[in-house]
């Protein structure tokens, strides 16, 4: 009888151990997607749960397709045999899967440190790009993936670029989108955590280049700016070159970050910008219609030009401190020009879903109040003869209690508003529901007629229905939101072009 020949199991390729047989908490919140596949591809044995109502969403269906087993929870017996268990910090208090996990030895890693553990091998030479920031980095990350995908680099990204996914494996490079905004969380501790007794050693990324993007208060991050400020210039630390734009309008606390790295000879910084004293400067930066910029920068004796995809200032300003950070990393410019034109922009990024009946239909992910702002200044750009309404789904009850009156102030910029209720993954908190601040701060700048709040039951009127009931031919309907926003706005698309 002939022997049976057990398969030989696929060898991750240059993982540590304690990532060869993962398990991730809320696999399909952003972050934790792009992780999961770049484990997947390089050989680990990947496994995740979610929600009961994301098990078979989209985001579910792309990650069982890469490999990754997607379920609503693990058995004991399942958890036994993982070398680790990650989550995102999204979850706090009693968990059955990582109770279960400390239960049985295994090491439970916030995502901060599985992405250390999975960048090891990546930190010599150009080999490791990473972005930070306090917003605006969801598309400097995606921008700056597409721009170094030569066939050998990867990338682990809380938002992919259109038509690519979040996560990624390269043999020779890694991109990291390092933003602490992975999923909607009221407590996020910042170091391990419920790890085994010695089962990991604490291990910090070391990018080559680094863009900061932005720094402010970020709730519940970082509450005030001297804080945001210390987090930044401890990331700024662990890179040998940080990237941060260097324009007056941009964001003044970049200022105090580069005064604060000054004090010490390293990490070397190149700033952004317009000004001669620039690393990398920007030459023209010039609409050229709808959707593209002129860009033209200079790093050294080299030279960048090129139309870059970008529907507003604030994403061409992303995408050309993107395009520097190529350049600081030694990319031909040419190269890079020919990627950045195919580059199609950011899933949910001022996503322009669709039109229909006169009316157009666009997402926007900003969750921090300066990208919400941001996006409404541009949303009011793309209108011409008509009017912008906004549907805003508030990040958090921390972050929304914190910004209510900046975010109020954010919306007058539109003519009519509804507010979805506040995503919280911690309805025990015990603290008062924000959204009735948030209402009051948005009536402060429009009439109270214009301001309309969704909450949860039977008898509310669905966001799409209230935003479908007032656009007209020429309007703008702006999408803001990462959890039932996207659903609302498909929604809202299929009744304009069911009746108009």
């Amino acid at each position: 009888m002939a022997t049976a020949v057990t398969p030989t199991p696929t060898v991750p390729v240059g993982l540590l151990p304690v990532l060869s047989t993962v398990h991730l908490v809320d696999v399909t919140d952003p972050g934790m997607e792009g992780l999961a596949l770049h484990l997947a591809a390089r050989g680990a044995r990947v496994s995740g749960s979610t929600r009961h109502d994301e098990v078979h969403g989209p985001v579910a269906n792309r990650l069982r397709a890469a490999g990754v087993s997607v379920t609503e929870g693990l058995a004991p017996q399942e958890i036994s045999e993982l070398s680790a268990m990650v989550w995102s910090r999204a979850v706090v208090g009693p968990h059955p899967e990582l109770d279960a996990a400390v239960e049985h030895r295994v090491p439970v890693l916030a995502r901060t440190h599985a992405l250390a553990l999975t960048g090891v091998g990546f930190g010599g030479g150009n080999g490791l790009a990473a972005v930070w920031g306090s917003h605006s980095n969801a598309t400097a990350a995606a921008v700056l993936a597409h721009l170094l995908d030569d066939g050998r680099t990867g990338w682990i990204l809380n938002t992919p670029a259109l038509g690519k996914s979040a996560g990624h494996y390269g043999a020779a490079r890694l991109v990291v989108d390092l933003s602490p905004d992975t999923a909607t969380h009221e407590t996020v501790p910042t170091s391990p955590i419920r790890l085994s007794p010695g089962a990991v050693a604490r291990r910090a990324l070391a990018p080559a280049a680094m863009l900061v993007t932005a720094v402010d208060p970020n709730h519940p991050h970082h509450e005030d700016l001297p804080t945001a400020l210390v987090a930044a210039e401890h990331q700024a630390r662990t890179a040998s070159t940080v990237v941060v734009p260097d324009l007056s309008w941009w964001n003044k606390p970049l200022v105090l970050l580069r005064e604060r790295l000054a004090d010490r000879p390293s990490p070397e910084v190149v700033t952004v910008g317009p000004s001669s004293r620039c690393g990398v400067r920007i030459i023209e930066l010039e609409a050229v219609g709808s959707g593209g910029y002129w860009a033209e920068l200079r790093h050294g004796n080299r030279r960048f030009r090129s139309v870059v995809p970008a529907i507003e200032l604030h994403h061409a300003v992303m995408t050309v401190c993107a395009i520097g950070t190529a350049l600081v990393l030694g990319e031909d410019p040419d190269a890079v020009a020919q990627r950045a034109s195919r580059f199609d922009g950011v899933e949910g990024s001022m996503q322009h879903l669709g039109t229909r009946g006169g009316v157009r239909v666009v997402r926007s992910r900003a969750r921090h109040v300066a990208e919400v702002a941001r996006d409404l200044q541009a949303a009011g750009e793309l209108v011409g003869r008509g009017n912008v309404i906004a549907v805003l789904e508030p990040d958090g009850y921390v972050r929304t209690r914190a910004q209510a009156q900046s975010l109020g102030a954010a919306l007058a910029r539109c003519h009519r508003a509804v507010l979805l209720p506040v995503v919280c993954g911690l309805p025990m908190l015990g603290i008062a529901d924000p959204l009735e601040a948030l209402t009051e701060a948005t009536r402060e700048g429009l009439p109270t007629e214009r301001v309309h709040t969704v909450r949860p039951g039977p008898c509310t009127q669905a966001p799409e229905e209230i935003a479908f009931g007032h656009a007209k031919d020429g309007d703008v309907v702006l999408v803001i939101g990462t959890h039932r926003a996207p659903a609302v706005a498909e929604r809202l698309l299929a009744l304009l072009e069911a009746t108009r």
